[in-house]
């Protein structure tokens, strides 16, 4: 009995583990009310995950703000950025989908495309990633995310498997907002933290 009351009970960590997702949930879906800074409330939630509830780091939510102020402009121009390029690579895709209608040949195409666009989501999720560690001109920081995805491509289709399955519960069960997005984060540490120790050996 006296071990279930212990703080380093595996039910504890992990109700404690919870607790953090649903305080950095509330944060991060505060900040991004906005809209347009759900790029800066991502990578600051990202931080927070990997710097604090991964790591060692304390006072995540200090974290949090900290991070999401530093990256409030950088993180609105890449919220747009990205936005206008989901919305043309979804209406590529609506426009496949027709044409494919009754044709083995586009419905192949459509299969193609849609597997195709798991490419940018990798990018995606490694923008994110190394916003919150590293500094780099707007340009680099794309052509080193293109980099990271293509170079560690294993480790890319785990953490946009993990993106798309966490997502799809979300549409399906809306109520998981609440601490959902920490979690699909803590999950794609596990790959991004572990390759940015191979560029990173002195970081604390």
């Amino acid at each position: 009995m006296n071990g279930f009351f212990n703080s380093q009970n595996w039910f504890w960590r992990g109700f404690g583990r919870l607790a953090d997702y649903f305080i950095l949930s509330f944060c991060w879906l505060l900040c991004s009310i906005p809209v347009v800074t759900i790029g800066s409330a991502t990578i600051a939630l990202y931080d927070a995950v990997a710097r604090c509830i991964r790591g060692s780091e304390g006072d995540m939510v200090k974290r949090f703000f900290t991070t999401f102020k530093k990256e409030l402009v950088r993180g609105i121009l890449l919220t747009v950025l990205w936005a206008v390029l989901c919305y043309l690579l979804n209406v590529g895709y609506q426009v496949i989908l027709q044409l494919s209608d009754g044709s083995t040949g586009w419905t192949i195409f459509s299969i193609v495309y849609f597997v195709t666009l798991l490419l940018p989501l990798g990018i995606l999720c490694w923008l994110v990633a190394i916003e919150s560690r590293f500094a780099y001109s707007f340009k680099d920081l794309h052509i080193t995310a293109v980099t990271f995805t293509l170079g560690y491509l294993p480790s890319t289709l785990a953490i946009v498997a993990i993106l798309v399955l966490g997502l799809n519960v979300l549409l399906n069960f809306p109520f998981f907002i609440m601490c959902l997005l920490p979690a699909i984060l803590d999950l794609q540490a596990i790959f991004i933290e572990r390759i940015f120790r191979k560029h990173t050996p002195e970081e604390e």
